[in-house]
């Protein structure tokens, strides 16, 4: 196992690319998740001189991109999240617009060279069925199409397409959800992207790795909280039992990426610095 950066957590508290990849590297980091905001597909990476340029600046810190975190709503707190890309929209030009920018986005990763494209199950408009306008199944029946639709194109390009378990999306939310929804599109390119944070608020983590053993993919998140809100805390600040969820990872056969994903605005720096550290040291004693 590796731990790598989630540019994510540098972003999120105000750092630009050339001081995310400083960070990386003076923080021992080779590996890093892009963190790609809704427009960047379009305005950083547009052209393919931009995106050598992002490739040679990897390469001058000694850093390699193993995954890209494309985001596909705006979020004005931690609460309110809006979809701009749907993967599960009951509109059909939605979810056709939505599955058009993934593939965008896988392009945009495997040009990159990194194996990994994190995709976010779309979102269920309202939760509560008996207000809602559709159903559960016609929601997991659109996600499904359009994993379908995104999964030949997955293949072509030579990226795995991670499905992340995110609280925002009002559903898969379970491991035996997401279990169901790698078996029924039916891909080596289509896996589970596990976020042990969220998954913490549902299920113990080790409920979801026993579940999803072999249907992974190679880079999952991993933050902390107590399992009373989907909190993404620096490790140790909640009670999440990371010896226990790396011990069960490596006896199913995991053996990938580790990505602390820490959305918290103290000492981030420390923060990140003491959460690496300590998967280390466990890592170290698998």
């Amino acid at each position: 196992m590796q731990v790598a950066l989630q540019m994510g957590t540098l972003v999120k508290a105000g750092y630009g690319f050339t001081d995310c990849l400083r960070i990386a590297g003076e923080m021992g980091f080779r590996y890093v998740e892009l963190w790609i905001d809704l427009d960047d597909v379009y305005t950083q990476y547009k052209d393919k001189q931009q995106r050598l340029e992002k490739l040679s600046m990897l390469n001058s810190y000694g850093l390699k991109a193993i995954s890209t975190c494309p985001i596909p709503f705006t979020s004005s707190n931690w609460q309110s999240f809006d979809f701009e890309y749907n993967l599960a929209s009951q509109s059909e030009h939605e979810r056709a617009r939505a599955v058009k920018w993934y593939k965008l986005n896988m392009d945009l990763a495997a040009e990159l060279g990194t194996s990994t494209m994190l995709a976010v199950p779309g979102k269920i408009d309202e939760p509560d069925f008996m207000r809602s306008k559709h159903s559960y199944r016609q929601y997991w029946s659109s996600l499904i199409r359009s994993l379908k639709e995104c999964a030949k194109h997955a293949e072509d390009v030579g990226v795995t397409m991670g499905i992340e378990n995110t609280v925002v999306s009002n559903f898969l939310n379970l491991a035996c959800e997401i279990h169901s929804l790698v078996d029924e599109v039916n891909s080596d390119n289509v896996r589970a992207y596990l976020d042990i944070a969220n998954a913490n608020v549902f299920q113990p983590p080790e409920v979801f790795i026993e579940e999803l053993k072999g249907r992974l993919c190679g880079c999952i998140h991993a933050t902390d909280n107590d399992g009373t809100y989907p909190y993404h805390l620096p490790i140790g600040m909640g009670t999440i039992d990371y010896e226990s969820v790396l011990h069960l990872l490596k006896k199913v056969g995991w053996d990938g990426y580790i990505l602390p994903e820490i959305f918290y605005d103290k000492d981030i720096l420390k923060n990140l610095k003491d959460t690496k550290e300590k998967l280390l040291e466990i890592i170290g004693r698998l």
